[in-house]
């Protein structure tokens, strides 16, 4: 009878994390992650992010860029080569990095409503990423984006931001900071 019951609690420690999806990591899983409020393209977002400084809207740039969530969860685990596993930070160390992450791109996105905003409607004349293209295993990082734009006076004019992230088909900005 004890040799039961030791069986049958030993398949209840077992299976009860599997059940409920508890300790079955799914390799996989970063692939089907998805960024809340992205772009189906680079060339939209940056669409986007040019709206949202033509208009001054603080709100909508914001929008533009990673939650804590996706960059504690998709981006910093993820900024490994395709194929190694991902990284894992104490929670203490993956929150000071989205706080500095945060509180930077914060700051630049008043300095580009402040110094870019209210002057469109601007058009895209050139789009570079000073650093180029890297392949991570949870997304693709296009780094240091390099916009030369024209306003409807013709003038002419560079606009440097952050880098933007791709995952699974969908982009958004890391963060706003000229790294």
């Amino acid at each position: 009878m004890k040799s039961a019951i030791a069986i049958l609690l030993g398949f209840v420690v077992i299976l009860a994390p599997v059940a409920t999806g508890a300790g079955t990591a799914n390799s996989s899983d970063a692939t089907h992650r998805r960024l809340e409020n992205a772009s189906p393209s680079a060339e939209d977002l940056i669409r986007r992010f040019l709206e949202a400084l033509d208009n001054k809207d603080p709100a909508a740039l914001r929008h533009l860029r990673a939650t804590e969530s996706e960059y504690r969860n998709i981006i910093v685990p993820g900024t490994v080569a395709p194929g190694a596993p991902p990284r894992h930070y104490r929670e203490d160390v993956s929150r000071y990095f989205w706080g500095t992450l945060n509180g930077k791109s914060a700051a630049y996105e008043k300095n580009l409503i402040d110094t870019e905003g209210g002057r469109g409607p601007t058009k895209v004349k050139s789009v570079s990423y000073k650093k180029g293209t890297t392949r991570y295993a949870d997304y693709t990082a296009y780094k240091q984006l390099r916009l030369v734009v024209e306003n409807g006076s013709g003038e002419k004019r560079e606009i440097w931001t952050g880098s933007i992230a791709e995952v699974d088909g969908q982009y958004k900005f890391i963060s706003f900071i000229r790294d």
